[in-house]
């Protein structure tokens, strides 16, 4: 994939924001806090602690639902992609109830197959409504 054919003001906003930035904020946050408290010293497992598989399940199908919203129009010409953002958030749903279910278990503890599988789904989430807003922004309605 070229990058000079990416969608990169959506990327900024639909992708890297709402994932990063609550990251950035919290981080800048605690460091100031820390100037502040001689006795405060940042745990940055507690920063990072709200990325998780679920919170990424969230996230893509949240992301397919926006895309859908102003993909839903030019479904009838491009049925492949449009089944495919379906099928995917289908998926995703299914599998965020299994992270669900697992939670219930005091011993649960997100593995790395578990990260795998949401990185998974968030790359192919990504990738289609990518392509989704690429066509939409080629051909508008």
């Amino acid at each position: 994939m070229n990058p000079k054919s990416l969608q990169w003001d959506w990327l900024g906003w639909q992708v890297f924001t709402p994932i990063l930035g609550p990251i950035a904020v919290s981080a800048a946050v605690a460091a100031l806090w820390e100037t502040g408290v001689s006795d405060f010293k940042i745990d940055w497992a507690i920063v990072f602690d709200d990325v998780s598989p679920w919170a990424l399940s969230f996230y893509c199908v949240t992301l397919i639902c926006v895309t859908m919203h102003d993909f839903w129009p030019k479904l009838p010409s491009h049925p492949v992609l449009g089944v495919s953002l379906i099928l995917v958030a289908f998926s995703v749903a299914i599998y965020a109830s299994f992270i669900v279910i697992w939670r219930h278990d005091p011993t649960f503890h997100a593995g790395t197959k578990l990260w795998q599988m949401a990185f998974i789904f968030l790359v192919a989430v990504v990738s289609l409504c990518h392509r989704a807003v690429e066509d939409m922004r080629r051909a508008p309605l």
